[in-house]
């Protein structure tokens, strides 16, 4: 659960003391009276290697891509050459880490089944599969409301009386929505009926250019639950040469 919702809880209760005891019993009332009542599915098995894996290597792309900012910034030379090893250096273990990944999923008939089926959507490479498969393990078990959601892009109204502002996404988990808006800024350049969608709403729907993008990001995000539900190639990819 996202803390706020305990947070709300906690200030509903008007429980403003905090000892572990308090915050014990807290989460024992918020557990009874909240969730018991939301029919939550079961807890799905994750992949906790790949998980650690996908999880590594979002951490190293970082750490380059700060040592490549410092670098634009840096002018004694001694500085920069220190910086060129750490990038050297980052650069090897960025590689080490993408074979591992690969290996995982490859001695995994099942995994490497699930990652060429994801990647048959344009736009989804290895390091997007990896991602999925590796931190969201509810992918093709959820349905597709329920799996933009739990990534944090469903959107969420606010209204109030007249007053209406601007449907807002978020929380969920930013690793995976990390490497899907990487997904869809290749897609609507390259995916046929991706760039279709984005076009429509820019140009039709009148919808700026990031709001349209994160709805290709949802859009893809729904696609690639039904491929992994289904366990089948995406139906629009074609067909791979004899």
């Amino acid at each position: 659960m996202h803390p706020n919702e305990v947070t709300a809880f906690r200030i509903r209760r008007g429980v403003k003391a905090k000892t572990d005891a308090i915050d014990a019993r807290l989460l024992a009332e918020f557990a009874d009276v909240e969730l018991s009542r939301r029919g939550l599915a079961p807890m799905v098995e994750t992949d906790d290697e790949l998980r650690d894996l996908v999880a590594r290597r979002r951490q190293l792309v970082e750490a380059r891509h700060m040592e490549r900012c410092r670098a634009t910034r840096a002018s004694s030379p001694a500085v920069r050459q220190s910086i060129a090893v750490v990038l050297d250096f980052l650069g090897g273990q960025l590689d080490q880490i993408d074979a591992a990944i690969a290996s995982h999923i490859a001695v995994n008939p099942a995994l490497a089944a699930a990652a060429r089926h994801l990647q048959s959507l344009k736009g989804v490479g290895p390091v997007t599969a990896a991602t999925l498969l590796g931190e969201l393990a509810e992918l093709g078990q959820f349905s597709g409301k329920e799996i933009a959601a739990l990534v944090g892009l469903a959107p969420r109204n606010r209204e109030s009386g007249k007053g209406r502002t601007r449907a807002t996404t978020g929380h969920g988990r930013p690793g995976v929505r990390q490497v899907l808006f990487n997904a869809a800024r290749c897609a609507i350049r390259y995916n046929p009926v991706m760039r279709e969608f984005y076009t429509r709403l820019v140009q039709t729907n009148g919808r700026p250019g990031k709001v349209a993008l994160t709805a290709v990001m949802r859009k893809m995000l729904v696609v690639l639950n039904a491929i992994a539900r289904e366990g089948k190639p995406w139906a629009h990819a074609k067909p791979a040469p004899a």
